[in-house]
Formats: C-alpha cells, sequence, structure tokens
C-alpha cells in the first residue's frame, strides 16, 4: 500500500489536541452548597467503580483519537500496489471526427456514447494509474498527459465535441505511441467507431461506439465551375455516396438552391455502398449564394447533408499549345472555350521551347519536350516519343480504327457529360503506362486515354488522332474532354481559385471577421469568426465570406460518409485484465470516510444515550 497524496499526513498532529486535553483536565473542586439531597440522589442512580469511570474516559480518547487518524488517512489516498497485470499507465484516445455526431433512436452522439463507456472503464481503474487523454480528427490533441488527476480527466472528457472533420488516424496513432513510450505497461484505450490500424505492437483495446444499424446518405465530393461551351452558366459536380451498412435501398431528394429559389430538384436511389455523380447546370450571376442540400428518411448523419458555395468569379485559363502537327479539331475546341471568355492560348513550336512565361497548363500535339515540365500540369495528345512516366509506340499511318471503346472510370472528372458508347476512335499508339497513370478508355486491350498525378502534377495522355477518327468531329464529346481535361489539370491553380472548396482543418489566409452561413447537420444559421494573424484555422460548413472574398467549405469526406456499423471491429476489449470489474484500488478513502462516519455516531450514541462522560 502507498499513498497518493502523502504530504498531508502531516495533519496528524492534530491527534495532539485531545491528547493534552486528556492530560491537562481541570481536577474537580470543593463548593459549598445549601443542601446535599440533590446530590445524594444522583450518586444513587450513577454509582459506579473508579476502574468504570476510568475506562470510559480512556474509550473517550481513544474514540476520539481514530476518527482524526482515519480522516487524515482518508485524506492521504491510501491505494494498494497494482498487480502483474494492472496498466502502469492508460492512453485515452477518443475520436471526435464528423461520423462521431451519428445520432441514434435516443438522439444520443456516437461521442456520447464513446465518453460513457470510458467513464464506465475509468471507475474500474486503480488511482494511482497514469493519464492521458488524446482527442483527434484531422489532427491530434492531447488534452491531459501523463496526469493522476481522475477528476481532472473526467472533466476534459465531458468538454470534448464532435468536430465536422475527417479523421486522420496517422497522426493520432504516432502521438499514441510517444505517450505509451513514456510509462512502463501502458495500455490504449481507443473510444470511436472504427479502430486504428497499425497497433499490433500497442496493448490496444477498442471500445466500439458505433450504431448498430446506421442509415445514411452523403455528398462526398463538390465543385462548380463555368460551363465550357456557354456564356453566363455555370455547372455544379454533386457526387452522392451511400453509407455501405446501410440496411437497404435507400432514396434520397437533392435540392439545388439559387439565390434561395430552387434551381433543380434530383432523386436518387442508391444501393449500400454506391454512389452516383451528378452535374447541376444553373444559369445565375456571379456571387449568387447556392445552396444544395440532400434529405433522406432516417438519416442519421447531417453534417454530409448539405454544401453552400457562390457562383465563382475566375480569370481565363492561360495554356500553351506545343504542337508539330496542329490537328484542327483541337485549334477549333480551344477557339470554343477562347470565344467564350473561358481561355487564353499561347501557341508554340518546337524550337520555341523552353517558353519564357509559364501558363497554367502545358498542352503538347504530336511532339514532346526532353523532359517534361515538373512544375506545371502537361496533356500530351498523341504524343510522337515516349516520356516518364509512360511509354508510347507509334502504330504505322493511318492507326488502328475501333468501332467502339470501353470506358474503365467512368466517374472520373475527366469523363462528365461524356457518353462514349456511340464513340469511334482510331488508335495512334500503343501506352505502357508504368502503373501511375490509371486508364480511362480502352480501345481492345490497349488504353488510349489515361490520366494521374506524379510528384503532384497532374498528367494526361492520350493515344488517338481526332482528324482520323469517324463521328468524332460530328459529337461534342473531343471538346468536352479537352475542356474537363484542363480545368482538372488546372484545378489548384490561381485561376480556378475560386472554384475550389475547403474542408475543415484547412488554414484561412485572412485576417479580420470572416461571416459564415454555417450548416449545422440540420439547417444554415449565421455565425462569425475572428481571424488572429492573418490564418483561421477552418473548423464550420457552409458559406464564408470577408470584405472581399468569398468561398465555401464542406465536409465532402467518403470515408466520413461510409458510416460502420457495430460489432465490424475485429479488436476485442476482454484482453485487457487491468480493465475488469475489482481491479480497482480506489475503495480505501471511501472506506475510511465510512469508517469515521461510525465512529462519530457511535461516540454521539454513547455520550448522549448513555451518558458516558
Amino acid at each position: 500500500m502507498r499513498f497518493l497524496t502523502p504530504h498531508l499526513l502531516h495533519l496528524a498532529w492534530l491527534a495532539l489536541i485531545p491528547l493534552a486535553l486528556y492530560l491537562f483536565r481541570k481536577r474537580a473542586r470543593r463548593v459549598p452548597v445549601s443542601t446535599l439531597l440533590f446530590f445524594r440522589s444522583l450518586s444513587r442512580e450513577h454509582q459506579e467503580s473508579a476502574w468504570l469511570r476510568r475506562l470510559k474516559k480512556w474509550l473517550s480518547l481513544l474514540l476520539t483519537l481514530l476518527v482524526i487518524a482515519a480522516s487524515v488517512l482518508a485524506l492521504a489516498r491510501p491505494v494498494n500496489e497494482a498487480g502483474s497485470d494492472s496498466p502502469g499507465a492508460v492512453v485515452l484516445l477518443i475520436d471526435r471526427s464528423a461520423s462521431m455526431s451519428a445520432r441514434d433512436d435516443q438522439d444520443r452522439t456516437r461521442l456520447d456514447a464513446a465518453r460513457q463507456a470510458l467513464r464506465d472503464r475509468l471507475s474500474r481503474l486503480p488511482d494511482q494509474v497514469v493519464l492521458s487523454l488524446v482527442a483527434f480528427d484531422t489532427r491530434p490533441q492531447v488534452l491531459l498527459s501523463r496526469s493522476r488527476n481522475r477528476r481532472e480527466c473526467l472533466r476534459l472528457l465531458q468538454e470534448v465535441r464532435p468536430m465536422p472533420m475527417e479523421a486522420r488516424t496517422d497522426a493520432a496513432l504516432t502521438v499514441v505511441k510517444r505517450l505509451v513510450g513514456l510509462e512502463a505497461r501502458s495500455q490504449v484505450w481507443h473510444a470511436g467507431d472504427s479502430p486504428l490500424p497499425g497497433t499490433a505492437d500497442l496493448a490496444y483495446a477498442f471500445i466500439d461506439a458505433a450504431l448498430k444499424k446506421p442509415v445514411n446518405l452523403g455528398i462526398t465530393a463538390f465543385q462548380i465551375r463555368r460551363a465550357l461551351l456557354s456564356r453566363d452558366r455555370f455547372e455544379a459536380f454533386v457526387k452522392v455516396s451511400a453509407a455501405r451498412s446501410n440496411p437497404s435501398r435507400l432514396t434520397s431528394t437533392l435540392e439545388v438552391s439559387l439565390a434561395g429559389r430552387l434551381a433543380q430538384l434530383r432523386e436518387i436511389d442508391l444501393e449500400p455502398g454506391a454512389s452516383t455523380s451528378l452535374i447541376v447546370p444553373l444559369e445565375g450571376v456571379r456571387g449568387q449564394l447556392m445552396e444544395v442540400q440532400l434529405k433522406t428518411p432516417g438519416d442519421c448523419f447531417g453534417w454530409d447533408d448539405a454544401v453552400a458555395a457562390p457562383l465563382p468569379e475566375t480569370r481565363p485559363l492561360v495554356i500553351t499549345l506545343f504542337s508539330d502537327k496542329p490537328d484542327p479539331f483541337t485549334e477549333l475546341a480551344l477557339a470554343s472555350m477562347t470565344e467564350a471568355g473561358r481561355l487564353e492560348v499561347l501557341k508554340g513550336r518546337a524550337e520555341d521551347w523552353p517558353p519564357q512565361n509559364r501558363p497554367d497548363v502545358f498542352v503538347f500535339e504530336n511532339w514532346l519536350p526532353e523532359k517534361l515540365p515538373e512544375d506545371r500540369p502537361v496533356i500530351a495528345l498523341n504524343p510522337a516519343r515516349s516520356a516518364p512516366p509512360f511509354q508510347v509506340r507509334r502504330l504505322p499511318e493511318p492507326g488502328l480504327p475501333h468501332d467502339s471503346i470501353r470506358t474503365v472510370t467512368p466517374d472520373h472528372p475527366l469523363l462528365f457529360r461524356i457518353a462514349a458508347s456511340r464513340l469511334a476512335l482510331t488508335q495512334t499508339g500503343v501506352l505502357d503506362l508504368g502503373g501511375i497513370l490509371e486508364p480511362l478508355w480502352m480501345a481492345g486491350n490497349d488504353p488510349i486515354l489515361a490520366a494521374g498525378e506524379l510528384n503532384g502534377r497532374r498528367l494526361v495522355v492520350s493515344a488517338f488522332s481526332p482528324t482520323r477518327s469517324e463521328q468524332l468531329a460530328l459529337l461534342p464529346a473531343f471538346p468536352l474532354l479537352l475542356g474537363n481535361a484542363l480545368y482538372w489539370c488546372a484545378e489548384n491553380s490561381d485561376a480556378v481559385s475560386g472554384l475550389q472548396t475547403l474542408h475543415p482543418g484547412d488554414l484561412l489566409n485572412e485576417s479580420g471577421i470572416v461571416e459564415w452561413k454555417e450548416w449545422t447537420g440540420s439547417q444554415f444559421i449565421d455565425s462569425t469568426d475572428q481571424a488572429a494573424n492573418g490564418l483561421l484555422p477552418v473548423h464550420r460548413i457552409g458559406f464564408w465570406k470577408t470584405s472581399d472574398r468569398q468561398g465555401s467549405s464542406a465536409l465532402a469526406s467518403a470515408s466520413e460518409t461510409d458510416l460502420p456499423a457495430s460489432g465490424q471491429a475485429e479488436t476485442s476489449t476482454a484482453a485487457l485484465p487491468a480493465i475488469q470489474a475489482g481491479s480497482g484500488g480506489s475503495d480505501w478513502p471511501r472506506l475510511l470516510l465510512w469508517t469515521v462516519l461510525a465512529l462519530l455516531l457511535l461516540e454521539s450514541f454513547l455520550f448522549h444515550r448513555r451518558a458516558l462522560f
């Protein structure tokens, strides 16, 4: 046994006070009275021997000393020494990401269930165990580090609230491993809706707080851009996904409002784990507020059901076209976007490489430089030679015609609004993608259109000729494909910065007051943030604006929308014996306090009921 607060044991000197009063009590003195009849009657009623009176006085002193001793020991908080199977430290890890706001039939969030489970397990834990508390969403936050203050840990645990952010477990696992390495026999108690990966080397217990039968459909991707081939029109890309744990096929309604008026209404049916992509055409004035809401009967998770964003204001996209033999269809497609004010095209030949000005996107047609640019995205149309990461083998003229092509990834942004079933293309080369690029179109067994990312820049490669392809001149597929490729490649450039959607957890470069139209999970409300030092961590969902800028923030996370069901975790909590009932060592202070109360009651009974004095 040892004491958690041994510095309070010095209060035992208080026992000297009753000892002094007992040793130096006043002696009886003689007082003359008029009669002794009353005192003689009292002496007959309380006639007792001298040794019995002395025993009563010793008993009174003993009860007083026991009350003081039990009180001091209770304040010192004695605990038993932990057994060999008891943890020396416990790291409490609680998930506060967006999915933990999902509610059950009692309107209780998953975070409420996780908190209650941790509180129950802490009540059975020995007091001498060192506690650490870590909450995580996009980033981990250490709320309590290596403390035995159980009350403070419970207080901080109660203050944890769910945040509309995506959970990133790698940073949380790094923090947990560092805390575990500071104490011997450390355990990790993780309360959330899905277990952490990579915990094989830890004494890890997962407390499953997920719903038994979750129901959820949510918006997992969102973007607005100007329509490629028309003026003063916009397109909103919305991707809706269903959780794999949904009990059955669900029907949902997508409502799109522009400037407070209903603009579009779509009905969506999705099987569990399925997703669908929608292109919503809009006609309005730049800067108008668009609101998208997804309404699903029985939906238990609301943060992924709405997006608010302004119609964007952007500058023309600047591209540089280098071509050895320009294709007329390529020039025609670019000219249509240039006339609409979407594009600014700079042309060059092989002898002009490298250019002095750096555009948003480089487009190479029938020609490639010896080394692709490393700081800008690239679109290689019908390349004449190989360049890392792809290899190309040219086919003999006039190429290999194909009556039909096969779409590999129909949901890729390059293929929005493009129906490939009617396309007949002429293949001009055989592509080897090198395992980095993703094939989008296949002609026979060969890829003829691919896209991907290399060292942070996007790359699109095609191996067909628009001029030699049948029906391609009669369809809008190629202009749409080229426009999609340009905007997809330049998604992170300044030209389309107004189209970007922030995510909670990102940093906003602003100062002063930021006004929000915030989505709470059930409705839009007005709120404000004060940006300090020119940076504002985004922790809201909705539309924001400052004196000179505006934008949007959306959860748009497939992992958060895909709510897991309880019982799917493989990690069991029964393997940790120290968290079983009866292993606690915090009963000593409580027992001593009950002893003090019993002694006080006994002393009161003896003195007031039995006249023990």
